[in-house]
C-alpha cells in the first residue's frame, strides 16, 4: 500500500459518518469553487480607491486560473489516473465517473491558483482563499473522488503557475490596462 492510499484512507474514513458533515463538505466541494468566483467578482465592481488595480487583479487571476485548467488538461490527456473508487473500496458521497481523471485534481488547481493570484497583491484576503483552497483540496479526498496526490499536484500547478505569470506581470500591465480602459468606457455609456 502506497503512502497516498493510506492517507486517502485516513481522511475519507470520516466520510458517511456524520450526515451533516457530509452534506456540508458536499455542497462546498460541488459549490466552492462559486464561493471563489464571487470574490473575484466583487473585487471587480468593488467601488474602492484601487478598483484599477482590483480590476488587474482580477484579469491576472483569471488568466492563471485558465493556464493552470489549461496545464491540467493537457496533462488528463497524457496520463489517465483512475479515480479512488475505481480500485479502491471507499465511502463515496458523490456520482461516480469513470470517465474522468482523478490526477491532476482540477477543483484543486483552479482553487489554488484564484488564491495564489490574490495572494500575491493582497495577502489578508489572500490567505482566507489560500484556506478555502485547503479545505477544498481536503473535501475533494474526503468524498472520495481525488488522493492526496491529485490535490498537491493541482496546488503546485497553481502555485507554478501563479509564480510564472506574475513574473511576467510587466508583460501583462498594458493589455490588462486597455482591457480595464474599454471596460470602464463602456459600462460608462451603458449607464448613460
Amino acid at each position: 500500500m502506497n503512502i497516498d492510499y493510506q492517507l486517502f484512507k485516513l481522511i475519507n474514513q470520516f466520510a458517511g459518518q456524520y450526515s451533516i458533515l457530509d452534506q456540508l463538505v458536499l455542497l462546498f466541494s460541488k459549490y466552492g469553487p462559486i464561493l471563489f468566483g464571487m470574490v473575484f467578482i466583487w473585487l471587480w465592481f468593488s467601488k474602492s480607491k484601487n478598483q484599477h488595480e482590483n480590476r488587474k487583479i482580477v484579469l491576472y487571476a483569471l488568466t492563471i486560473v485558465i493556464l493552470t485548467i489549461g496545464i491540467d488538461k493537457i496533462i488528463e490527456m497524457a496520463y489517465f489516473r483512475p479515480r479512488p473508487y475505481v480500485n479502491h473500496a471507499v465511502t463515496l458521497l458523490f456520482e461516480k465517473s469513470n470517465l474522468d481523471p482523478s490526477f491532476p485534481s482540477n477543483h484543486a488547481a483552479g482553487s489554488f491558483a484564484l488564491a495564489f493570484a490574490l495572494f500575491w497583491k493582497r495577502r489578508k484576503v489572500g490567505s482566507i482563499l489560500i484556506i478555502m483552497a485547503c479545505l477544498m483540496a481536503l473535501s475533494r479526498i474526503f468524498i472520495g473522488v481525488h488522493y492526496p496526490l491529485d490535490v498537491l499536484a493541482g496546488a503546485i500547478i497553481g502555485l507554478g503557475v501563479t509564480y510564472i505569470v506574475m513574473s511576467l506581470s510587466r508583460l501583462l500591465e498594458s493589455p490588462f490596462n486597455q482591457v480595464i480602459h474599454i471596460f470602464s468606457k463602456l459600462s460608462s455609456k451603458t449607464i448613460r
